[in-house]
């Protein structure tokens, strides 16, 4: 076996950080809105027939 000589190059300790931040990753400061959305709500109201409506509509 040849053993041949490598050259390693220096690695860095650690990553460097910014002054100032000291908290790390967060999440965006957005807050939920206070109104509800109309689109959710009906989205919210799930017929539990639908599937059943469908599949006598389209004749499956």
């Amino acid at each position: 076996m040849i053993h041949a000589d490598r050259q390693q190059s220096p690695r860095p300790s650690e990553p460097e950080r910014k002054l100032g931040d000291d908290s790390g990753p967060s999440k965006p400061d957005i807050g939920r809105p206070s109104v509800p959305n109309e689109l959710l709500k009906r989205m919210k109201n799930v017929d539990p027939d639908q599937a059943k409506k469908y599949r006598q509509r389209s004749g499956e």
